[in-house]
């Protein structure tokens, strides 16, 4: 493919060459290697006179180990660019507002509790009873609050980013685990010594004796429980379909205490104003939750009528998926953003997982490119062509309009590369790209055939770094060798978490503003 000296740091440079065979918007119609040359049918809605059309030449196409001496960077282009939502405050404003409006409310829950215990300090157990009233106003909000932080609100996850929202789902909840775990102790022992019994006698008795209370307990068995496979070491451990299924326990448990709240939280006995502001916030996460997870992909599926047009092997346990529809030119979609996929199989319907797009929308299909790392994951290598899909998104903020400047960075690895793929490919002209690829063998690298086509189309650089890691060690010498303009540039990351956060930490050492970095995670 090329011939050259050899790379210093065990990979390749494929800048400016030949122009590609164009990048085009179908399918093949079956599994297996991608042919040359395929007919597919255009699905409904679609232009019918788009004939025959050329497919992504193959990811595992053989790579010349050679390094050709850079092109200079093409001159930035004086079009005007769209920016991205970081660059023009959009995404800060209504950061802003969204924040503002969480920090009124939970003023307001906390002064509730406040003032529907001040008179009673002074009374036997007075003191523990106002302490565990409080926490329960101020945890049970917050409960509320990372249910609207994972209800899919289309314009939060948008302008925030999905990673953002669930870096802070992750941060806000153990202090709410930690107040509902302080309200029911603090309660019982204010109980107990009204009562003068013992803490775990008052425990039987309010259990067992209390109106709405054995639902209230099996809410604060749920919660408590989820809060415990939080840890990290256990959640690491757990395959992301448990996860997934443990954490729909938390709605369950959220509206198991609601009645217990309003009927014996002295704040809401004969307080009609405060009851209605109460069951509202309820009512305005149930709306949230229903219409981001429910009604909107529903919609979005109907509309665009979305199904599996084909799947392709990439390498070995990776496959791209092809997905045909309805109007995809409105889905508003960028190139690296994300949607959550349900696949309506026997096996698969009852579950979503996030996968990044692989190639920038087009008319006529989508595509996502996923490793079989999990039963679902492998289970995609299997499906059968005109499955259905309902889908959510687009989400998330790893774009090319996220940019600030006209130099990129792009740092993947393994099947990472997906979201870097299609984020590149909508990148506009004058772009001076530099991609590193950390890959076992640049021969079968998924997508690696795309990416040089890419590259030898617009005139970028390609690093393939492969081979042990001791032979890539990632420092800020390093990467500036590999990377020219590095602390200008915009560094877009993605692969295993270990990658992602070694790429971050070493590039934030080089220079690079943290507000220039841009990765993101799908999972909690």
């Amino acid at each position: 493919m090329g011939t050259g000296t050899a790379s210093p740091y065990g990979g390749t440079f494929l800048p400016e060459g030949p122009a590609p065979v164009a990048l085009a918007p179908v399918a093949p119609a079956a599994v297996g290697p991608a042919p040359a040359l395929v007919l597919l049918p255009p699905p409904v809605g679609a232009p019918v006179d788009e004939g025959l059309l050329r497919l992504p030449p193959p990811s595992s196409a053989p790579v010349d180990e050679t390094l050709l001496a850079p092109a200079p960077p093409p001159q930035r282009s004086r079009r005007r660019q769209r920016r991205g939502v970081a660059a023009e405050g959009r995404g800060t404003r209504r950061g802003d507002v969204a924040v503002s409006l969480a920090g009124l409310g939970l003023g307001l829950c906390a002064g509730l509790g406040v003032f529907s215990v001040k008179d009673g300090l002074d009374l036997p157990g007075g003191v523990a009873l106002a302490a565990g009233t409080i926490a329960a106003m101020v945890g049970t909000y917050l409960c509320l609050v990372l249910l609207l932080l994972v209800a899919r609100i289309p314009w939060i996850e948008r302008e925030v980013g999905h990673d953002r929202l669930v870096s802070l789902h992750r941060r806000v909840a153990p202090y709410a685990i930690l107040l509902i775990l302080a309200h029911a102790v603090l309660t019982t022992l204010a109980y107990a010594q009204v009562a003068q019994t013992g803490f775990l006698a008052e425990v039987e008795q309010l259990v067992l004796h209390t109106a709405w209370m054995m639902p209230a307990t099996v809410a604060f068995g749920l919660v408590m429980t989820l809060g415990l496979l939080s840890y990290r070491r256990i959640r690491e451990r757990m395959t992301y379909e448990t996860w997934w299924v443990a954490h729909l326990y938390f709605y369950v448990a959220v509206a198991l205490a609601f009645g217990h709240q309003l009927e014996l939280g002295p704040m809401f006995v004969d307080e009609p104003l405060q009851r209605a502001f109460w069951i509202g916030l309820y009512v305005v996460v149930a709306v949230a939750v229903v219409g981001g997870r429910l009604v909107l992909p529903l919609r979005f599926s109907l509309r665009h009528d979305l199904r599996v047009a084909a799947v392709v092997r990439e390498a070995d346990g990776v496959s791209s998926v092809y997905l045909s529809g309805i109007d995809l030119d409105q889905l508003q979609a960028r190139g690296g953003q994300f949607f959550q996929w349900r696949f309506l199989t026997r096996d698969m319907w009852w579950q979503a997982h996030p996968y990044s797009l692989s190639a920038a929308p087009n008319p006529s299909w989508l595509r996502i490119t996923v490793k079989g790392l999990g039963d679902h994951s492998r289970g995609l290598h299997r499906l059968p062509v005109g499955t259905r899909v309902v889908a959510e998104g687009p989400y998330g903020v790893f774009h090319a309009a996220a940019r600030h400047g006209d130099r990129v960075a792009a740092f993947a690895a393994g099947v990472g590369v997906a979201p870097v793929r299609a984020m590149l490919e909508d990148l506009p002209e004058g772009t001076a790209v530099t991609i590193v690829y950390r890959v076992p063998d640049s021969a079968t690298a998924p997508l690696g055939g795309e990416l040089e086509a890419l590259v030898r189309e617009r005139g970028w650089r390609l690093h393939y770094l492969q081979g042990p890691r001791r032979h890539h060690p990632m420092t800020v010498d390093y990467l500036r060798g590999l990377v020219p303009g590095l602390a200008e540039s915009d560094v877009f990351v993605c692969g295993p978490d270990s990658f992602t956060e070694r790429i971050v930490e070493t590039v934030v050492a080089a220079g690079v503003p943290r507000t220039r970095i841009h990765h993101e995670a799908f999972a909690f």
